[in-house]
């Protein structure tokens, strides 16, 4: 992988009049063509997007039929995109779609990680029992792999290989949406629940969002399929991540505008629907902690934020610092 160079301070934490700390980072704003509208250090550095590939890898099994094939709910295909909580309702949707692909929990390859949703880890917790693979973060992304095994007449077994037809279908659906060349083979490793996540720039990350939402500018059969996700994630925001991820908090503030998908390692992409352009973040060191005040900066410097915030969207644009006693002692704030 390239080196990190040309990175700038993407955020600043601040305690009480100075910069404490900053975070270094990159960030870049795109159209469908490839086209960079707007970048902060370097759009095209290399990085492994992890979840946030998760609506483009969904979108293979939507172009082959899985959405029809098994009437996937909006809920369903929402979790198949996101990268959930472990609350009940993620729980029962993973579960659904396993009962209409007549699949099982014990095909899914993705682990059992600790629950984060803190409801659901006490409730297992005094019931004595430790989490399942269905509890993983990841299982409606793989249970979408799984789904999409099942329509391709591929083994469900072994989907999580990168020789297997299910990742084969897929890289083919990113270099398309990415604006890669297709003759070109998308360097990979292993990602955090043990399927391929794959090596992108930030500006070609951003090309795939905005294409997901450039229905009118892509071929129909992709843009039937890209109008299903956006609807399912939109509809169902909440099912992309959970109660208080961000994804789903701003999806909820920005119904119908905005679609986003976080992945691990400090990386965040999203979709501005009407307008057809896609958003990268990459923070350097992985941290999570800026990317709500960077979020929020890009999406006001792109006109897209109403006159008044939301009341979740104004909390985050300088996100708070406090002590041990809930003093606010500084604050994050974006560097954009």
């Amino acid at each position: 992988m390239a080196s990190s160079c040309n990175s700038a301070i993407i955020a600043e934490i601040v305690r009480g009049r100075h910069m404490e700390s900053c975070h270094l980072g990159h960030a870049v704003v795109a159209d469908a063509d490839g086209q960079v509208l707007f970048a902060v250090g370097n759009h095209e550095r290399p990085i492994f997007p992890r979840s946030a590939l998760k609506p483009l890898q969904a979108l293979a099994g939507v172009m082959s039929g899985t959405d029809q094939q098994f009437q996937f709910t909006d809920a369903e295909l929402a979790v198949i995109c996101g990268s959930h909580r472990g609350e009940p309702r993620h729980r029962a949707a993973v579960r659904s779609i396993l009962e209409k692909i007549e699949a099982t929990e014990e095909q899914l390859h993705c682990g059992a990680p600790a629950v984060v949703d803190v409801a659901t880890r006490d409730e297992l917790i005094r019931a004595g029992q430790a989490p399942t693979a269905i509890d993983n973060n990841c299982s409606g992304k793989h249970a979408g792999m799984l789904a999409l095994a099942k329509v391709l007449g591929a083994s469900m077994d072994g989907y999580w290989n990168i020789d297997h037809p299910v990742q084969q279908k897929i890289q083919r659906i990113c270099r398309e949406m990415c604006g890669i060349d297709g003759a070109s083979r998308l360097e990979c490793a292993v990602d955090g629940c043990a399927v391929p996540t794959y090596l992108l720039t930030l500006r070609q990350l951003a090309q795939g969002f905005a294409r997901l939402c450039a229905r009118q500018h892509i071929e129909q059969a992709y843009g039937d399929a890209c109008r299903r996700v956006l609807s399912a994630m939109i509809t169902e925001p909440d099912m992309v991540g959970g109660i208080d991820a961000r994804d789903s908090i701003l999806m909820r503030a920005l119904p119908g505008m905005v679609v986003a998908k976080a992945g691990a390692e400090g990386v965040q992409a999203m979709g501005i629907v009407r307008r057809a352009i896609g958003v990268a973040i990459k923070v350097e060191d992985g941290a999570d902690r800026p990317l709500w005040p960077i979020c929020v900066a890009i999406l006001r410097r792109l006109d897209v934020l109403p006159e008044s915030l939301p009341a979740e969207l104004l909390k985050a644009w300088q996100a708070e610092l406090k002590n041990t006693r809930g003093d606010r002692v500084g604050f994050v704030r974006a560097c954009i």
